[in-house]
């Protein structure tokens, strides 16, 4: 069996990368991203910032609540005027009948 060289690039980067992906997850994984410093007043401002980002995030969340809710009063007030209309016209044409 022959191996071109293309495929033999190949097969030595897939090889490499199969061999180096449990290394880069493991880094990853263990590095801690969002670690706390061991400086008190460098960790305090941190959980300070993530606890305001979370509040923001809740306020984002109200605000798309409320403007849902503000969308649906809309559609209910659009519908029952459009009831009211018909029940006029109804009326209406009642009396004109009679």
């Amino acid at each position: 069996m022959k191996i071109t060289t293309p495929k033999l690039y190949k097969l030595l980067l897939n090889s490499m990368f199969i061999m180096l992906f449990p290394l880069l997850v493991g880094c990853s994984v263990f590095s801690g991203g969002n670690s706390v410093s061991n400086d008190p007043e460098v960790a305090h401002q941190q959980r300070e910032v993530e606890r305001l980002e979370r509040e923001v995030k809740e306020a984002e969340r109200y605000s798309e609540e409320a403007d849902q809710r503000e969308k649906a009063a809309k559609n209910r007030l659009k519908a029952a005027e459009h009831e009211l209309k018909a029940l006029q016209e109804q009326a209406k044409r009642r009396s004109e009948y009679q």
